[in-house]
Formats: C-alpha cells, structure tokens, sequence
C-alpha cells in the first residue's frame, strides 16, 4: 500500500485527501477511491490532471507520496492579462 494526495483547490477553499491505495493503481482509480469529485461535484471533463504541477495521462501509475492535481478551467489567459496590462502601462 502507498500513501498519496488528491487535490482540487478552488481560489478560497482547497479540498486535500489524503488515501491509502494499492501499488497498481494509476491516476483514474485514486481520483475515484478519494471521493473528491463528489465532495467537491465536479466532473473529470474538461478538467486536465498532474502529478505535481506536470500534466499526466489518467493511466499513469501513482507512486508512494504523489500529490494528484485536478486543475481548474483557465478563465482568462494569463497571456492576455500580461498585454492587456503592458498597454493600461503605456497610456
């Protein structure tokens, strides 16, 4: 057994689980032993996942000590917000 975190943190309010799972399990099946997406009622689609800050695929096997990410929709581009204020700054 191995020791992991799942994660889905909303600006104010990150929810943190902490699980005990088997060696053999990969990302889809720690996401759903966590009960996260009931307790925060979100859906995995459209949603990407990480294993620490780095995009994985939902059949990647966890590790002892993995943190499993579930990262939130993009409202604005953080590209667009950099222009938007380089053009306020020159006015």
């Amino acid at each position: 057994m191995i020791n992991i975190q799942v994660v889905y943190a909303l600006p104010n309010q990150p929810t943190i689980i902490d699980c005990v799972v088997d060696e053999q399990t990969n990302v889809l099946q720690a996401i759903a032993k966590s009960n996260i997406l009931l307790l925060c009622n979100i859906q995995l689609d459209g949603h990407f996942v990480g294993i620490y800050g780095k995009r994985c695929e939902l059949t990647e096997q966890v590790k002892d000590g993995d943190r499993i990410e579930i990262y939130r929709a993009l409202i604005n581009d953080p590209k667009e917000i950099r222009r938007k204020k380089a053009a306020l700054k020159k006015k």
